[in-house]
């Protein structure tokens, strides 16, 4: 005698999902109820149709994109706030005349040029570099340093945004590689 199989009948409730043109939002919209015959194989009794999830999307409706948020482009007070957060963040004074007596202009420039074409070679994130320079600048106003130091701190300011902004951030050998072994991995590491 073989054994027998358990029979049950489920009743599951479907919907459609549906963009709304012109927004980003889905509505579930419900449709037939189905009913499924559960043994040693699944039956539909009827509509396979309306277990699969069916999205209707517009062509026009972008939505990979949120849609502009009027709140924040009408309110005065969203870009106060992010001018004062933007103070907090930039350099406070011309550290050329009051920090840096070894350091000039035309020397930042060499650096943070060098800084992005290691960025660029690397394809590295599009806020690594910004960020590095900003991390470069702000030291610059807090301490004084020799011109043979400068091309370490652009090193370890790039490590550092490269952690921050990157999924696989660059490496200590690599930015020693690109100084041509001026600036060896473990001065890096003491630095940082």
């Amino acid at each position: 005698m073989a054994p027998q199989a358990a029979t049950a009948t489920v009743i599951v409730p479907s919907t459609t999902s549906v963009v709304t043109p012109g927004t980003s939002m889905v509505a579930n919209i419900p449709v037939n109820n189905t009913t499924v015959t559960a043994s040693n194989h699944v039956s539909v009794a009827a509509g396979i149709d309306h277990l699969s999830c069916q999205e209707i999307i517009y062509e026009d409706v972008d939505n990979r994109f949120a849609e502009p948020d009027r709140h924040m482009i009408n309110d005065d007070r969203v870009i106060q706030n992010l001018i004062r957060l933007e103070r907090l963040s930039i350099p406070d004074r011309n550290y050329f005349n009051s920090v840096q007596q070894d350091i000039k202009p035309n020397m930042r420039k060499i650096v943070t040029t060098w800084m992005l074409e290691v960025c660029d070679e690397q394809k590295c994130e599009e806020q690594t570099f910004p960020l590095a320079v900003n991390f470069f600048d702000r030291f610059l106003c807090a301490l004084p340093i020799d011109r043979y130091h400068l091309q370490l701190l652009g090193c370890c300011t790039l490590l550092l945004a490269s952690k921050i902004r990157q999924c696989q951030p660059l490496t200590v050998d690599v930015l020693s590689a690109y100084t041509d072994h001026a600036v060896s991995p473990d001065q890096i590491r003491v630095s940082v």
